[in-house]
């Protein structure tokens, strides 16, 4: 009896612990992010009353109204058309940026600003007619809102507790009900929100972004957010309220180590656009910066170690896209598909596929791609007839970012059509401190390699001293390839 006895309080305690490390498991790495990691892409949008509706913008079509009306005119049929075509696995769509205007009707916000319907925030319910026409193409929808609110709107924002920074509590929380309405009306219709406008400097801390964070998932609980802190050097984690990273660059460049960044989902957004844009970055702006088979490459890559790829483009004020990135993104999904059916790479080479920087030979600044062809990820795209080479200086340095801090012991050099003929290379664990490893003269071309004590590194940079001039033996050096490896 009391053997018995032992063996089920022996069961319930093992019952007990496995129940405890699920349920740490379930909060360390958020569930409700499986679809968005399974979609792998999708499409963000800018629609915006000075954008849209702006006649000296591209977007608006040369057409201007009041805001009420532009919202009116959209059409979310030919919008939804072009992201079935570009088989975007989500939308995120603005619903406003900085001023008073709002896609969607909001009691809240009329009754804390005094704006009647129509004047600040739309009288048609653009959210639910998107929410209709993507549904019907089983297109997911995800919102972008916004943390500092409608700060250059002075009316709204002295109604909300005034825009101030640091920012207040006040003005949070009354923001903060104004997406709680929208929350709670459309329930799981929205699954998402990417929030910017978040940022410590001017006074976001946890505490202040749990108001906002608690909000964003009135009528959903599964709904996921994340809260942006601005372009960081590398997609970074956060928030402790954030499911995954909103991952703001200039370029998409950073790759994941993993799927997860402190038990949130690895995610980047960056755009397409090669237009001027805003402070030298092209956001909702029209062409393409990118080859198809470079972007491929690269969300294939993400893809394949658990991350998303979120895209801008360039909406125009009738649901239409710039032509050249629907193009670009309709040739995703069917590239993506054969690039994870290549042949897989020989294993140990830790710096495939990791991404690359053309750097100066000081490391202080970022060089141009040579020719606008020789881009950086050619010099570790596991093929000998590609080869990165950076313009605009004769010196330069290759630099490599392996992810996560590896111990290393070999690395290899193989150029491209111009070689270094005095090099050194150098490695640091932290992108501060650099601790040379091998340094080489009177080198003909063959591919260099070194083997030297095993040393724990994240960052490997090649160096080329020289050719420094024009007429050198050389030329100038390409790197066709870089291995690196523990043994």
């Amino acid at each position: 009896m009391f053997e018995g006895e032992l063996r089920t309080k022996s069961q319930l305690i093992l019952i007990c612990f496995l129940a405890i490390v699920c349920c740490s498991i379930g909060s360390q790495f958020n569930q409700n992010t499986d679809w968005f990691q399974k979609a792998g892409y999708g499409v963000f949008v800018h629609y915006l009353e000075d954008l849209q509706n702006h006649s000296d913008t591209i977007h608006s079509l040369g057409r201007q109204t009041s805001w009420d009306v532009c919202v009116k005119e959209f059409d979310v049929e030919r919008f939804a058309d072009a992201m079935d075509e570009a088989q975007a696995g989500y939308v995120i769509f603005t619903m406003h940026q900085r001023t008073r205007f709002l896609i969607a009707p909001n009691s809240t916000f009329d009754r804390l600003t005094g704006y009647r319907p129509g004047e600040a925030c739309a009288t048609r319910d653009l959210v639910e007619d998107l929410y209709k026409a993507l549904s019907k193409r089983k297109i997911p929808l995800m919102l972008y809102w916004t943390g500092d609110g409608p700060r250059e709107d002075a009316r709204a924002a002295k109604a909300l507790g005034g825009f101030s920074n640091p920012i207040s509590t006040e003005y949070v929380r009354n923001w903060a009900t104004v997406v709680r309405e929208y929350g709670e009306r459309y329930g799981d219709k929205v699954v998402g929100w990417w929030v910017d406008g978040c940022y410590s400097f001017i006074g976001y801390n946890e505490d202040k972004l749990s108001i906002l964070a608690e909000a964003l998932k009135a009528g959903n609980t599964n709904r996921i957010i994340a809260l942006n802190p601005g372009v960081q050097d590398k997609v970074r984690f956060y928030s402790i309220h954030d499911d995954y990273t909103c991952g703001e660059q200039n370029t998409f460049l950073d790759m994941p180590a993993s799927r997860w960044v402190n038990g949130v989902q690895w995610h980047i957004l960056s755009f397409l656009g090669c237009g001027s844009g805003n402070i030298g970055a092209a956001w909702a702006m029209p062409g393409v910066k990118y080859e198809k088979s470079e972007l491929i490459d690269y969300v294939a890559d993400v893809n394949q170690l658990g991350g998303v790829v979120s895209m801008d483009v360039l909406l125009y004020r009738d649901g239409s896209l710039d032509r050249s990135q629907l193009e670009l993104l309709k040739a995703l999904r069917p590239g993506i598909k054969s690039a994870n059916a290549r042949t897989p790479v020989p294993p140990g080479n830790l710096a495939f596929k990791k991404p690359a920087r053309l750097l100066s030979l000081d490391g202080g600044h970022e060089l141009p791609v040579n020719s606008g062809v020789h881009y950086p990820r050619f010099g570790v795209d596991g093929k000998l007839n590609t080869f990165a080479l950076a313009g605009g200086e004769w010196p330069w340095t290759y630099e490599v970012d392996l992810l996560r801090p590896c111990k290393i012991s070999r690395i290899k050099v193989t150029f491209g059509k111009g070689f270094a003929t005095t090099l050194k290379i150098t490695v640091s664990e932290n992108h501060k401190n650099w601790k040379e490893v091998a340094h080489a003269t009177s080198l003909e071309g063959t591919p260099y390699e070194c083997i030297f004590e095993p040393t724990v590194a994240e960052f490997v940079r090649i160096s080329a001293i020289k050719p420094d001039a024009p007429n050198q033996k050389g030329t100038q050096m390409s790197v066709a390839e870089l291995e690196v490896y523990e043994k």
